[in-house]
């Protein structure tokens, strides 16, 4: 199988490097990757600026093809999918350094440059590790390796994705994968001010969390929590139907 993969910490993040390594095992894999870390760009596009596409074959010397571009996730995949002789049966966005669960799909970049394949046509799965750090990403990404064709099942041709998370544990420790809806993640708008060398002020926030999941929940926030790993089918169409009718039943009276 032709498995184009991304990320959006960049390419020479630890946990693109294991995904890679772990499924050229046994499909053919191109990656196209961030050149710098894209965290939490969330599905930004490069308007203004010439995008460069530069091959970094010599850190990913198993693989035939592999590249870094000055841009976003969703322009590797977009920018690959339109100059190169590749139609990937395909894409495969992380392994992320840190969870991609519930609402925080909206600011990831490892999520959009999924989205961004699935708007194309393509079949397309994220996959995160929950806690940001560099422990098990080989566990996590052994699990997905071997199971690839598990998540793949779960995809469609028609322009939805699957959001993966994994649990911060050693392999042994995974409880079993569960299906999750995405929960509620709400942080707090707290920015500090601060005083740069060059005396200067700027504003940095923190990413604490203030929102915590019941214990009967359901979500993908409890799952990882509980040592599960999550798949969530995702879509990017976010028309509110319900008041879409609402509104249109008005329309229609009153026009």
């Amino acid at each position: 199988m032709k498995i184009l993969i991304t990320n959006d910490d960049g390419f020479f993040a630890p946990g693109i490097k294991a995904l890679a390594l772990t499924l050229s095992r046994e499909h053919e894999v191109v990656l196209v990757a961030p050149k710098y870390n894209q965290s939490a760009v969330g599905h930004g596009l490069t308007l203004r600026d010439p995008l460069r596409y530069e091959s970094v074959r010599a850190d990913f010397p198993y693989l035939d093809e592999a590249y870094c571009v000055n841009g976003t996730p969703a322009d590797c995949i977009r920018l690959t999918l339109s100059m190169k002789d590749l139609r990937p049966d395909c894409v495969v966005s992380g392994i992320n350094k840190a969870g991609n669960i519930g609402t925080d799909v909206l600011y990831s970049g490892t999520v959009s440059a999924a989205e961004e394949a699935a708007m194309l046509g393509c079949r397309a799965i994220a996959v995160s590790k929950d806690i940001y750090s560099d422990e098990h990403f080989t566990d996590a990404a052994e699990h997905f390796a071997e199971n690839f064709n598990l998540f793949l099942g779960c995809t469609t041709a028609e322009k939805r994705l699957l959001n993966v998370n994994y649990p911060n544990l050693p392999r042994e420790k995974y409880r079993g994968i569960r299906a999750a809806y995405l929960a509620e993640q709400v942080y707090a708008n707290d920015y500090k001010r601060i005083l740069l060398e060059d005396g200067t002020e700027a504003f940095i926030t923190p990413s604490d969390k203030i929102t915590v999941c019941d214990e009967n929940d359901t979500s993908d926030e409890k799952y990882i929590r509980d040592g599960f790993i999550t798949v969530t089918p995702i879509k990017y169409d976010v028309t509110d139907y319900e008041q879409l009718a609402r509104i249109s039943a008005f329309a229609e009276r009153n026009y």
